[in-house]
């Protein structure tokens, strides 16, 4: 019977020699995994901390480009706000050209004598009218009548501008 017991104890020696190689297998492929998954935490939480500073980066890049575009929204307002100005201008300018052609032409009806330089209305648009109106077709008294405006208009020296024309001309200018 004692060699039955130092057999069964024998038996169980090589047993617990054989799960402990497996256990220590397991105990090593573990500690290569904890090392692995440590150097995949450490990975992990500098990629994290690269996706914060690239949210921070676009979130100043966008702010920053909101501010551009609504600068570029402002400045393109005033200059509509302008160019409505300037239109409505011409065509208040254009009306009392029109106005001033149609009451030359009724002065200057066939069998009358032409309208000489002096008989002609001063001034018939206001002063400063650096935009030329559309061509319009004329017939010829009214042609010679415009010509005779423009005549009187070039003679008078310099037109005499206002502060808000020349102003809005040097910002017009400055946008080209």
């Amino acid at each position: 019977m004692a060699l039955m017991i130092d057999i069964f104890i024998a038996v169980l020696l090589i047993a617990a020699i054989g799960y402990g190689m497996v256990l220590n297998r397991r105990i090593v492929a573990l500690r290569r995994d904890q090392a692995d998954l440590e150097r995949l935490a450490v990975s992990f939480h500098e990629a994290t901390s690269r996706a914060e500073t690239s949210v921070g980066n676009l979130k100043i890049a966008a702010q920053k480009s909101s501010q551009i575009l609504k600068d570029g929204i402002d400045q393109a307002t005033r200059i509509r706000d302008d160019l409505n100005f300037l239109v409505d201008r011409g065509e208040t300018l254009g009306n009392r050209l029109e106005s001033s052609v149609r009451e030359l032409e009724k002065t200057n009806l066939p069998g009358k004598e032409n309208v000489s330089k002096h008989q002609l209305p001063r001034n018939p648009v206001e002063p400063a009218n650096e935009f030329a109106p559309a061509e319009v077709e004329l017939n010829l008294p009214a042609r010679k009548a415009v010509g005779a405006v423009a005549s009187v208009a070039a003679t008078d020296n310099e037109l005499v501008k206002s502060e808000a024309e020349r102003e809005l001309i040097k910002a017009l200018q400055a946008v080209r």
